[in-house]
This record gives structure tokens, sequence and C-alpha cells, in this order.
């Protein structure tokens, strides 16, 4: 059951992604010529997206950036970007994300430290959370650059979903032969 709801939330993923207008994947600035990548504005309308998509009959809530901080169960000061979960039911916990714009590539920590969060919280002893989805949007020129694709290749934890929104509109998932399709 978990899996099917997985998968229809990736299915709503997406189309979310899909939907967005280029000014949430970067953002226009006054008196300059190149838009810029903001990573708050860039969640906030793909949680807007997804919540029109999703309605209230998913069986489960999307919330965004929920502090955990003095939770009984989950002792972590971590804030996810996304949760997808019943809240106040452990055992219900379907899916962590964690975003990253493309200029990620000069604080590669920030995405190797996004990685860590996921894999905490999808320790049964932490968060149990059912999977995990990094979702990096933005290229240089078309591609990833090569710092972020050493970390995604470093990561072998299969309940990892990793999800290249490359440009407006467009979005790749990472096979398990490691290629965007």
């Amino acid at each position: 059951m978990k899996e099917q709801d997985f998968e229809k939330f990736l299915s709503a993923l997406v189309q979310a992604i899909k939907n967005m207008d280029s000014h949430y994947f970067q953002l226009p600035i006054a008196d300059e010529e190149e838009p810029i990548y903001r990573e708050r504005v860039y969640c906030y309308e793909l949680y807007h997206q997804l919540r029109c998509i999703l309605t209230n009959n998913f069986p489960y809530k999307l919330n965004g950036e929920v502090d955990k901080s003095g939770h009984p169960v989950i002792r972590s000061k971590k804030k996810p970007d996304f949760l997808v979960h019943k809240p106040g039911d452990m055992e219900n916990n379907l899916i962590i994300i964690e975003v990253k714009p493309i200029t990620v590539r000069s604080r590669i920590d920030e995405l190797k430290e996004d990685i860590k969060t996921l894999k905490w919280f999808l320790d049964n002893s932490n968060g149990k959370y059912y999977r995990g989805i990094c979702l990096i949007y933005g290229s240089e020129n078309g591609c990833l650059t090569e710092n972020i694709k050493k970390v995604i290749n470093n990561n072998s934890d299969d309940r990892i979903k990793i999800i290249w929104n490359s440009e407006p509109n467009e979005v790749k998932m990472r096979t398990n032969t490691g290629y965007f399709v």
C-alpha cells in the first residue's frame, strides 16, 4: 500500500513541477539581466502545485519545513523541506523531501548534508519514513555539475529517489543505472 501511495505522490510531484511557471524556477531580479535561483520561492510554489493536485483525497498530509525539535520521538533539529505523512502517527510517515538548486555546486557539503538528513529520517529508529526524495533543480548549460553528479552517484540507498528538474517544466529521474531519464 505504501508503495502505491509513493507512486501516486511521485506522479503528482512530476505534474506539479511541470505546472510551475519559470518565474518560480528562477526569480527575476530588478536591475539584473539574469534571474536567480531561490530555493524558498521554488519550494513555496511547488507546495502550492502539489496541494492543488493531491487535494484532500490523498491519505497523507503534505507539510513544509516542519521543525522537529522538541518532538518526543524524533530528537533532531533537522528541518526537511517537505514531509508527506499522517501527523501524529509514526507508522505512517511516507516521504521526506530535500530540495536544492543547482547553485549548491559551490556549497556541495549542503547537498551531502541533505542526503544524510534523508537517510537519517528513513532509519526506523528515527523518522521511519518509507522513502526519500532529493530534488535538484536548475542546470549549468543543460547539465549537472561534476561535483553534484559525484554526490548523487555516491548515494547507494535505493530508498532515496533522485529527481532533477533541469529546466522549467522538465523532470528527469535517476534510474538504477545512474542515468537521468
